[in-house]
């Protein structure tokens, strides 16, 4: 029965900060796209299934700092059902040719997504029914200064019928999971 507890939770103390600092993602029609994710007693990720029996591999996405956000919203409904709503604010500043054109692909995509938080935490969102770009801006900061923000302001959302999972400090160390070297930057 999912009711019963067995343990209780007691007052952590200090020493977390908020905010994320990167997003790895992985198409939710890759062949290597994870179906199963397998847990301990405690809920400690033990390991990950993919479609294909391989790797998944995940590209990194770089965030500006302290800009951008990750939440949970837990939705009930009154016969019972309960679903976990992630939401994710995501913040990256600069634009050129390449990045516009790989935006475009993140923004009309599906995605399971690897958040990694300023506490060096990763969570693994959309593996049943992906994570979504709900809405969003790129941003040109008004064209009116040189200071101004130009960047990708995107929104992105996705429902699962269980929390994000909370997969430690070293997710590559579980079997399946590969974070690929390849990433645009200004300077390639």
């Amino acid at each position: 029965m999912g009711c019963v507890i067995t343990k209780g939770r007691g007052y952590f103390c200090g020493g977390q900060v908020g905010g994320i600092k990167k997003a790895y993602l992985l198409s939710f029609y890759d062949d290597d796209v994870i179906t199963a994710v397998t847990t301990d007693g405690d809920g400690a990720v033990t390991g990950v299934t993919t479609a294909s029996g391989t790797p998944a591999t995940f590209f990194e996405f770089d965030l500006d700092r302290q800009a951008s956000s990750f939440n949970q919203t837990i939705v009930t409904g009154n016969g019972g059902a309960v679903a976990y709503q992630s939401d994710l604010d995501l913040k990256m500043s600069h634009d050129s040719e390449e990045s516009w054109l790989r935006m475009q692909n993140v923004v009309e995509g599906l995605w399971q997504i690897l958040i990694e938080d300023n506490n060096g935490v990763f969570y693994l969102l959309g593996v049943k029914n992906g994570v979504q770009v709900v809405g969003g801006t790129y941003a040109h900061g008004g064209d009116v200064a040189y200071g101004d923000y130009v960047g990708y302001e995107i929104q992105m959302q996705g429902a699962e019928p269980v929390p994000a999972y909370n997969m430690g400090t070293n997710p590559s160390g579980l079997t399946n999971i590969t974070f690929s070297a390849t990433q645009y930057d200004h300077s390639s």
